[in-house]
């Protein structure tokens, strides 16, 4: 007797299935949140917490060293946002942490002190490998790994130690560099930052610096408000006690006396073209570490 033949149906990706929208008017925005937050899970979030921040130089330090006065004086606004500083995206890397330090916060500070033009920009590759090569929170190397976590702190050491080089020496992809290690770091350290500081979770310290220093480096567990930012209309109010989806690196560069202005490596089709205003309320709750650079 012939066996009967079963047709075999074809598999569907399981990011393809999605729930029904309702029907009515807010049937697109739900299919859209849907979307963007299944979009943007497929980020690498691997920014981890900075260890032994005990050690750091804190604000009270710079205060003494001169870098910030005993008393201060905040604007009620201030936006470090310029029309050079272009959004990049990290795409599909772990590299949140380079982007966020070496894009995010030094080229700011050398297109300002004028080591670099406006044009020039600098390597996220550069700042997310070297933290990982040398840091001693694994026994093991992870340089080879997507996921592996980096942290904020490390990546200033890197710049503080080595310096920083542009993308033209060492793209995000393609070749390494081709020259001698002797010259590759002789370039980097034209670009060392003379120190950090850990600016605490004050908010009122983070509005001083950004107005009276830069950009502030910073990280968070990204909850749904920040995966699904376009159908928040780029506002995060309220930091949740629920799921988080893990750790991330941004910089914050500008604020009201509301919210901060916080400056993301996903590209401009992410939040309001690359950015988003965090609410004190949430940026509080959120943003667990700043770090702010000296040249």
């Amino acid at each position: 007797m012939a066996r009967k033949r079963v047709k075999r149906q074809k598999k569907v990706p399981a990011e393809a299935i999605q729930p029904l929208a309702p029907h009515g008017s807010d049937a697109e925005v739900v299919s859209m949140a849907l979307r963007e937050v299944n979009i943007y899970k497929r980020r690498v979030l691997n920014c981890v917490p900075s260890v032994r921040r005990e050690e750091d130089w804190t604000f009270d330090a710079a205060q003494q060293a001169g870098v910030a006065p005993a008393r201060l004086t905040i604007p009620s606004n201030h936006n470090l946002h310029a029309a050079w500083w272009k959004i990049r995206d990290q795409k599909n890397t772990g590299a949140c942490v380079g982007f966020a330090t070496a894009d995010g916060v030094l080229r700011w500070h050398y297109v300002k002190a004028g080591w670099i033009g406006k044009s020039d920009q600098t390597s996220p590759r550069f700042v997310w490998m070297a933290n990982k090569e040398t840091d001693d929170v694994t026994a093991y190397p992870t340089t080879f790994i997507e996921h592996a976590g980096t942290q904020t702190k490390y990546a200033l050491r890197i710049a503080r130690k080595y310096g920083c080089v542009l993308e033209k020496q060492l793209p995000m992809s393609g070749m390494l560099y081709s020259g001698s290690t002797l010259q590759f770091y002789t370039q980097a350290a034209q670009l060392r930052i003379k120190m950090f500081f850990n600016l605490g979770t004050n908010l009122s310290i983070w509005r001083y610096w950004i107005a009276k220093q830069g950009p502030i480096l910073t990280r968070l567990n990204c909850d749904g408000s920040w995966m699904n930012a376009n159908s928040s209309k780029y506002n995060l109010k309220v930091y949740p006690t629920g799921k988080l989806y893990g750790g991330h690196a941004v910089a914050l560069v500008g604020y009201t006396k509301d919210y901060f202005i916080v400056r993301n490596s996903w590209g401009t089709g992410w939040g309001k073209h690359g950015f988003v205003h965090a609410y004190d309320a949430y940026a509080s709750k959120a943003f667990t570490e700043a770090y702010g650079a000296v040249l």
